[in-house]
């Protein structure tokens, strides 16, 4: 029985990711935003904290990374890809949405290999993470599926 996304379960996962985010870069903003004020408009504050504009700009970016995972990972849009083909497209799709909000509000210089470098690292640690967390929550979710599967053949249910 698959289960029924209400719009509190869309923003329930925005709010998730954005939170994440913004914990990440308060430790960055820790780390290197004194020396990194005069290069991305991120750290425009330097070590003070976040501009509200970088806040509404990450949002805005974990809304269009839920509207993009929702496309991708719900049956009802796309119904012959594989699990591997969606994460692959994912991936892309937010190498390709985190250029162009780099671009557009100058998180980082684009012309820079540097800078790329370094946000490939970050995406890379990050993807690893979240590929770890969600095979360790479909396992138990699986596990307690099969639990409740065999209650319900012995007549617990």
């Amino acid at each position: 029985m698959e289960k029924k996304y209400t719009i509190f379960d869309f923003l329930g996962q925005v709010f998730f990711i954005f939170g994440i985010t913004v914990a990440c870069l308060s430790l960055f903003v820790i780390m290197f935003g004194k020396d990194a004020k005069d290069i991305s408009t991120i750290f425009a504050l330097g070590e003070k904290g976040l501009a509200i504009t970088t806040l509404g700009q990450y949002f805005l970016m974990a809304f269009l990374l839920n509207v993009v995972r929702f496309v991708l990972f719900t049956d009802r849009i796309i119904k012959r890809w594989s699990v591997l083909a969606r994460t692959i497209s994912m991936f892309v799709v937010i190498i390709i949405l985190i250029g162009t909000f780099a671009y557009m509000f100058g998180w980082f210089p684009v012309g820079d290999i540097k800078s790329w470098g370094m946000f490939f690292v970050c995406f890379f640690v990050c993807a690893v993470i979240s590929v770890i967390v969600s095979t360790i929550n479909e396992k138990k979710e699986n596990e307690k599926l099969q639990e409740a599967l065999e209650r319900m053949k012995k007549g617990e249910l």
